[in-house]
Parts: structure tokens; C-alpha cells; sequence
């Protein structure tokens, strides 16, 4: 009896191992070949200042330039000035003769920009000679689209950049009322609206610079952030996936504005939330990232 029992306690043993061995393997197996989580780009929601900005290039110019011509019909005395020379109100800059020698004298005190003729010769009356503009007084001209120009009123700051040297500041002077229509690169026929922008231009700036100039059109403090990235539309709404120990939870959103990199969210998240940086299609609800 004794040894059957020894036995049976034997044979239990044996079934137990076992038994503990499989579960081992099988959670082994499944560790090694569970689905893996997917790689996604990880981006947070952080309070602070939101700035909607409107984006494009533009070109400096003289605020007044001045083109010299021709009084007469006469011969150009060869133009000894040379274009970025300094001149003074009233300073001669061109001497054309005819009956007498007829003096062109500048208007301002400024430098001069171009000369259209600078060799000795006939010239007719009302022949450009040359262009004189003061440079320490420039303006920022940017033909911004129509769908962004509603967003830009006078008085709103910008950002210069791009220039060759450090950023500054200017501010929007004027939105022309009359748009035109430009060909884009892309050979696409866009509607697009004059903007004027004053500045104070730094010492090695002078006309016809192409810059990248930031409008500022709307900005609101102490708000929360969400990078624009992470967005998608969830049929009328806005949505995004929102990572929660590990796992995609797709989470609707409500978004007051949107600009370039960087969003106003109004509800659906808090300060600190991750969010998936551009969902792709494998991205599911309940989905494991990393």
C-alpha cells in the first residue's frame, strides 16, 4: 500500500513538472512571438504661448527711389560716380551738354543704386541715366495668398529671417486692397495680396535682399500645444492617438487653431499627454507603440 502510494506521489510529481514546463514554454513562445509594438514618433502637449504664423518670402526695397533722366537732347558727360557711392542733396551726379553743360543733381542723400549709362556719348531727352535711394530706409514687400491674407492686419509683428544675418524684427504697415494673380513655381495660377512691412534694417542690409519673413497674425498666451503632426479627421472632428501605458487610444480632439508645426487645442487632452506623430494606417486603436 505504502509503495503504491510512493508511486502515485511519484506520477504527480512527474504531471506537475510537466505541466509547469509547458506553461513555461508557452510563455516563452509567446513572449518571443507576440506582435512587437510599432516605432511611431512620440510628440507632447505643453502649455505655453501660441503664435499663428503666416509664412513666405519677400524682398526688401528702398521706401524711395529716385530715377535721374536726360533734360535734353545732348551728349552724357561720362558718369564718374560708381553704383553704392554715397551722394549728397544736391550733389551733381551727371553732366549732360548741349548748348551749355546741363547739371543733374541728386534729390536726396542716399547712394546710388544702378546706372543705366555710364560711358560718354549722345543721349535723348528722357533717357534714364541713373537710380539713387537711401538704404538706411528700407521696407520688406511679401505677396502673401489671399486665404492668408485675411488673417493679417496692421500693427502685427514679424519675425526677418534668412537674410545672411541674425533675425529681427518689423512690423506689417499695409495689406494692399487689390490682389493679382502669380504663377506659382509649380506653374500654378495663384491670387495673392501685397504686404508691406516696415523695419529698421540692419547695417549690411541694403535693396532687392530676399528675406523670410514670420507674420505674426494671432497670439494667445498660457494655452496648450499640440503638435499639428499628430492630427488626423475622425469623420467631422478632429483626433488623435493618444499614448496610454504603452498602447494607441484614439482620442478626439477639439483644435481652436492650426500653424505650420504647432496647434490650440481646447479640449480632449492635458499638459504632458503623448501623442503619435504621424498616424499611418497600421496604427489601430489599442495598438502597442514605442
Amino acid at each position: 500500500m505504502q509503495l503504491k502510494e510512493t508511486l502515485l506521489n511519484l506520477y504527480s510529481n512527474k504531471i506537475a513538472r510537466i505541466s509547469a514546463v509547458g506553461v513555461l514554454l508557452l510563455l516563452i513562445g509567446w513572449w518571443i512571438f507576440r506582435p512587437k509594438p510599432l516605432q511611431v514618433d512620440i510628440g507632447k502637449v505643453e502649455k505655453g504661448t501660441y503664435r499663428q504664423i503666416v509664412e513666405e518670402e519677400g524682398i526688401t526695397r528702398v521706401k524711395e527711389k529716385f530715377t535721374l533722366f536726360s533734360p535734353v537732347n545732348g551728349v552724357l558727360q561720362r558718369i564718374e560716380k560708381h553704383v553704392g557711392e554715397k551722394v549728397d542733396k544736391g550733389e551733381t551726379v551727371a553732366v549732360v551738354r548741349w548748348d551749355y553743360d546741363r547739371t543733374i543733381k541728386s534729390p536726396i542723400s542716399g547712394s546710388i543704386l544702378s546706372i543705366q549709362r555710364e560711358s560718354e556719348g549722345p543721349i535723348s531727352i528722357g533717357a534714364p541715366i541713373l537710380e539713387i535711394g537711401n538704404t538706411s530706409s528700407l521696407e520688406i514687400v511679401c505677396d502673401i495668398l489671399t486665404q492668408d491674407s485675411t488673417h493679417i492686419h496692421p500693427g502685427n509683428p514679424v519675425l526677418i529671417e534668412g537674410w545672411g544675418g541674425e533675425p529681427f524684427q518689423g512690423k506689417v504697415r499695409l495689406i494692399e486692397p487689390a490682389a493679382f494673380t502669380k504663377i506659382s513655381s509649380l506653374g500654378v495660377e495663384e491670387q495673392r495680396v501685397r504686404t508691406i512691412i516696415d523695419i529698421t534694417p540692419p547695417p549690411k542690409m541694403g535693396d532687392s535682399f530676399r528675406v523670410q519673413a514670420k507674420i505674426i497674425s494671432f497670439s494667445k498666451d498660457n494655452v496648450l500645444i499640440l503638435p499639428t503632426a499628430a492630427l488626423f479627421r475622425e469623420g467631422e472632428n478632429w483626433a488623435v492617438f493618444k499614448v496610454v501605458k504603452g498602447k494607441a487610444q484614439k482620442t478626439n480632439v477639439k483644435i481652436e487653431a492650426r500653424s505650420g508645426k504647432f496647434s490650440l487645442l481646447t479640449e480632449g487632452l492635458q499638459e504632458g499627454d503623448e501623442v503619435v506623430l504621424y498616424p499611418t494606417e497600421e496604427i489601430r486603436n489599442g495598438k502597442r507603440v514605442k
